[in-house]
C-alpha cells in the first residue's frame, strides 16, 4: 500500500513539473519529459518506504531480508497459537497455551529491539515455535472432534503435558538471548560491591 501511494505520489510531481516546464516555460517536449522522468525515479527512491528491524535500515543489516523472513514467519506462529489458545475448553491447558503465547511475544519484541541476536534465535524459530504452532493446531482438532476414545484422550493429554515443558525451552532460549546483558548486570553489581568495599561502606 505505501509502495503504491509512493509511487502515485512521484507520478503526479513529474507530470506537475513536465506541464510547468512545456507550458509556462516553454522548453522542448524532450527536454521536459526526460527531466520528469529522472525525477519520477529520484523521487521513487527517495519516498520508498523503509522496512526497519530495531530502528535500523534493513538493507543495511547483513542477511536482512532474510532475518525479516524469520521474524514474519514467528508473527504467524504466533497468531496461530494465540488463536488455539483462545479455542481451548480445558482451563489448565489454555493457560499454558496463553503462557506460550506471551512468551513468544516477549522473545519476538526483545528481539525486534537487537536484530543482531536474530540469527542466534533462529532454532527457536523453526524448530520451537513451530512446533508449538503445530501441537496446538492439532490439539484443537482432537478437541473439535468430540471424540473421547482412549487413542484421542491419550494424544490430547500428551499434547497438554508438552505446553509446560515448551513454556520452559522458551524461557531458557530468552535467558540464552539475553546472555550479553545478564552478564553486564552482573558486572556492574561487583563493581559496585567492589566500589562499597573501598570507600568503607560495606
Amino acid at each position: 500500500m505505501k509502495d503504491t501511494i509512493s509511487t502515485l505520489v512521484s507520478a503526479l510531481i513529474s507530470c506537475v513539473v513536465f506541464l510547468l516546464l512545456f507550458f509556462p516555460l516553454q522548453w522542448s517536449p524532450l527536454a521536459a519529459a526526460a527531466l520528469s522522468v529522472i525525477l519520477y525515479f529520484g523521487l521513487c527512491l527517495l519516498l520508498k518506504p523503509r522496512k526497519r528491524l530495531g530502528g535500523i535500515d534493513i538493507e543495511r543489516i547483513q542477511g536482512g531480508e532474510e532475518l525479516q523472513r524469520l521474524l514474519n514467519e514467528a508473527q504467524k506462529d504466533l497468531k496461530q497459537i494465540g488463536k488455539a489458545a483462545r479455542e481451548i475448553t480445558n482451563i489448565k491447558t489454555r493457560q499454558d497455551a496463553e503462557a506460550l503465547e506471551a512468551g513468544g511475544k516477549r522473545i519476538l519484541a526483545y528481539l525486534q529491539e537487537n536484530p543482531e541476536k536474530i540469527g542466534m534465535a533462529r532454532r527457536f524459530f523453526t524448530y520451537y515455535l513451530d512446533t508449538a504452532a503445530g501441537l496446538l493446531e492439532r490439539y484443537i482438532q482432537l478437541q473439535e472432534t468430540g471424540l473421547r476414545t482412549p487413542e484421542v484422550t491419550e494424544a490430547v493429554n500428551k499434547t497438554a503435558q508438552a505446553l509446560p515443558v515448551l513454556n520452559q525451552v522458551f524461557e531458557k532460549q530468552f535467558t540464552r538471548f539475553m546472555e550479553g546483558e545478564l552478564m553486564d548486570v552482573d558486572a556492574e553489581i561487583s563493581l559496585l560491591e567492589n566500589t562499597l568495599k573501598m570507600e568503607g561502606e560495606k
